[in-house]
């Protein structure tokens, strides 16, 4: 699926989720003809009941097999919370809870950039309720793939730390002007500045634009009464390493769910 008017109904959802799953679409015990109930599967053979949602991370959930569709492709295509909610026909408070299980399902991205890197820090969140966090990210030019972390602080250990896990050594960095990344030499990296100060941004314009697609996605995506917070944001930054890393993952809904309808059980 992707686009609307491909929409599976009710049905096909199902019997895809089952498939995915058990990698069959016939009764996995007996082998007998299966019959695909809106909320469970009935073996004619066997007689035997069962519900593939209780073998996923969509467990104790009551809705529709078509509706989980519709939310996670709303989810993949960035559709704000506003738009999601007049296609999927939920409550602002049902999709949050969703989109926050989907992306808990989704595997820890570790990539290790290598190559030309540049790497940044920037603030998410609103300082005057006591909400905003710092995150340092590093996004490798040739590929665009990316890595981020939450921080306390800018202190030279700190980045380094950040550096030495997200970034393979021998690697060339671009960073702006801050005394903690005046050391990387030593740990093996070559390393170049540019003096923000002095309006010098070029050597690290591409992480400086990730920063504004990630905030502007966002803004967009949550409703202005349910803004955006800070409490799920780890899972927010890996979601976008997904995308960036993994861009096969969130290509389409089946593609999403062969990758974490297993995995997302306990987590």
């Amino acid at each position: 699926m992707n686009s609307i008017a491909s929409l599976p109904n009710n049905w096909q959802c199902h019997k895809q989720l089952y498939k995915i799953v058990w990698g069959v679409s016939y009764c996995p015990d007996c082998g007998g003809k299966l019959l695909f109930r809106p909320s469970y599967e009935w073996c004619k053979q066997c007689r035997k009941k069962s519900s593939v949602k209780s073998e996923t991370f969509l467990c104790n959930s009551n809705l529709s097999y078509q509706k989980i569709w519709l939310l996670i492709w709303c989810w993949q295509t960035g559709q704000s919370m506003r738009v999601t909610k007049e296609i999927v026909g939920v409550s602002y408070m049902t999709i949050r809870r969703w989109l926050a299980r989907f992306r808990m399902a989704l595997p820890r991205d570790k990539t290790v950039l290598s190559g030309l890197v540049e790497a940044d820090e920037s603030f998410f969140g609103k300082k005057r309720f006591g909400k905003q966090r710092m995150v340092v990210g590093a996004i490798e030019r040739d590929t665009r793939r990316v890595r981020f972390r939450i921080i306390p602080n800018r202190e030279r250990e700190t980045l380094e730390n950040f550096i030495q896990v997200a970034i393979r050594v021998g690697s060339h960095i671009h960073t702006d002007t801050w005394s903690s990344y005046n050391e990387l030499p030593l740990l093996g990296y070559t390393h170049d500045f540019c003096n923000h100060s002095r309006g010098h941004y070029g050597p690290t314009n591409m992480i400086e634009n990730m920063w504004g697609v990630m905030k502007r996605h966002l803004r967009r995506l949550y409703n202005y009464r349910l803004g955006f917070t800070v409490d799920n944001l780890n899972l927010i930054l890996n979601e976008w390493q997904i995308r960036q890393n993994q861009p096969e993952m969130m290509y389409n809904v089946t593609n999403y769910l062969r990758a974490t309808a297993c995995s997302g059980l306990v987590q």
